[in-house]
């Protein structure tokens, strides 16, 4: 596979790995929404410490490798559309809680809740690998990777300037992660009606050698989006 497959919109699975890339990258974008606006809230919330954002900083990333393994079973029962769907429309609540949250307690446990989207990259990595041949999984596994993480330094970028500049305020900043989570769920709703777990796969077992999928000879490596 080389960097110019990746504009061929037209092929089915660089559709899905484009579609899916953002999945993630909006993902990382809200798990990391906080630390941009952590001057922000401190102004505009006189009861907020910076040990408390600290806190926040700890438990933003506490249950990710507990949830990484959660939803890595669920991947294996539901497969990656219903997974990646359902985890962006959940995590948008503690999301909205978080930037609406007026006690301690609201924004410690939303923040906590919240650290589980960081097993959105499991749940990419193996929508990719079903959707690509395996010569060619390590490039697309790579770029979807790649630009996924990109979102937490799109969340650093510009939330400042959406809270402080287009949203103003003491409560920007609450407006500004509101509407992240708010595109996050829409876009969960939308990736469930636009992507397939992959091609159609043939499964062929004996009594040898375990379970395993193959494609079929000369099959096309294509499945529709709709």
């Amino acid at each position: 596979m080389k960097v110019a497959d990746v504009f061929k919109f037209k092929s089915p699975e660089i559709k899905a790995l484009h579609l899916t890339w953002i999945a993630f990258f909006i993902c990382f974008y809200v798990w990391f929404n906080m630390a941009p606006l952590a001057t922000s809230m401190l102004r505009s919330v006189d009861w907020l410490t910076r040990q408390d954002i600290q806190l926040f900083a700890i438990a933003n990333v506490a249950l990710t490798i507990p949830a990484r393994i959660i939803i890595g079973m669920a991947l294996d029962r539901y497969g990656p559309r219903r997974v990646f769907s359902v985890l962006m429309v959940a995590m948008a609540i503690p999301a909205l809680v978080f930037a609406f949250g007026n006690t301690m307690t609201q924004l410690l446990v939303s923040r906590l809740v919240l650290s589980s989207i960081g097993a959105s990259f499991v749940v990419g990595i193996h929508m990719t690998a079903l959707w690509f041949k395996p010569r060619d999984i390590g490039f697309a596994e790579g770029f979807y990777a790649g630009w996924g993480n990109f979102g937490s330094a799109a969340a650093a970028m510009t939330l400042p300037t959406i809270a402080l500049t287009l949203l103003g305020g003491d409560d920007g900043w609450r407006y500004a992660i509101g509407i992240s989570a708010i595109i996050m769920a829409g876009y969960g709703i939308f990736y469930w009606f636009a992507i397939t777990d992959g091609p159609r796969p043939i499964r062929t077992a004996n009594r040898a050698t375990p379970a395993r999928w193959r494609s079929a000879p000369g099959a096309i490596w294509s499945c529709s989006l709709s």
